[in-house]
């Protein structure tokens, strides 16, 4: 039994005729007919029932159109995810991330990429950006996108920078330290501030505090919407919170460290190669934080 046949025999159950089927294909009718006649031969069954050109499904016929659909369509896949190889394209890709970016982005993002990739496999998995270099260390996921340390300090991995997001220390525009003409650092440092919270040595902590007073929380839309709250002050990214800077809802603090650059990219591991899913993703990254900085 061969491809081709069945394809012929599906052509043929579509158009209810061979010689429409033999057009469609750009065979002639006698080409088909053979084929047809050995696929039955073959099977040891009619699969159709003739009568002059026209033809009908025979009730075996009818039963096993599913079944061949679905061994062409493997079939094709097959030789699509061979292809794919042989073009570089990544079959699966375990993919790390932080939430510095809006979800709407990545939504979209994955989208997009199912449509361009359909035959890759995609997993993605959020953390926050101090665990996700040694996830990468660790091969648990092929590469991360996330904000990457200020002093370049990934000794384990590679990385590429995408390019940089602007962070912001806010709060509400009613907390206590808006009411300030100038933030100093003590005052930072006894307000309730919000930070990440992230696994490290096997332990929860609390990433960089400032304050003696924090809340560690997972996320940066935790954090985001902690201070939406009221009750503390955090930095955060600006594409996070740039709706709720327009309104007025918060405010950046008066403090001269309250706005900073801080570099977002791709972490993956020393001797990796990055293919066209992981190229892909990190071109419409880079044109997102191009625009976002404008």
């Amino acid at each position: 039994m061969k491809l081709s046949q069945l394809a012929l025999f599906l052509d043929t159950c579509d158009t209810g005729s061979i010689t429409e089927a033999a057009k469609r294909c750009g065979k002639n009718r006698t080409t088909v007919s053979s084929a047809l006649s050995a696929l039955e031969d073959e099977l040891g069954v009619s699969l159709l029932q003739r009568t002059g050109n026209q033809v009908q499904l025979t009730e075996i016929g009818d039963a096993i159109r599913n079944d061949a659909e679905r061994i062409l369509m493997i079939a094709n896949d097959i030789h699509a995810k061979c292809q794919q190889h042989l073009e570089g394209v990544e079959s699966a890709l375990r993919i790390a991330r932080d939430d510095a970016l809006p979800e709407a982005f990545w939504r979209q993002l994955v989208h997009d990429l199912s449509l361009k990739f359909p035959n890759s496999s995609l997993s993605i998995y959020v953390a926050p950006p101090p665990e996700l270099d040694e996830m990468v260390e660790q091969n648990m996921v092929d590469m991360a996108f996330c904000l990457l340390p200020t002093d370049d300090n990934l000794p384990n991995n590679q990385y590429t920078q995408l390019g940089q997001i602007r962070m912001m220390s806010v709060a509400r525009a009613d907390h206590p330290l808006n009411h300030l003409s100038e933030v100093l650092s003590d005052d930072l440092a006894h307000a309730t501030e919000f930070v990440l919270a992230a696994i490290k040595d096997q332990s929860l902590t609390a990433v960089s505090p400032t304050s003696s007073n924090y809340i560690a929380l997972t996320f940066y839309e935790h954090l985001r919407n902690a201070v939406l709250d009221g009750n503390g002050w955090s930095t955060v990214p600006s594409v996070l919170i740039n709706s709720y800077l327009r309104d007025g809802t918060l405010k950046v603090l008066n403090h001269y460290q309250s706005m900073r650059w801080q570099p977002y990219g791709v972490i993956y591991g020393k001797h990796i190669q990055l293919g066209s899913v992981s190229r892909w993703l990190s071109s419409q990254l880079e044109a997102y934080l191009d625009e976002a900085s404008n």
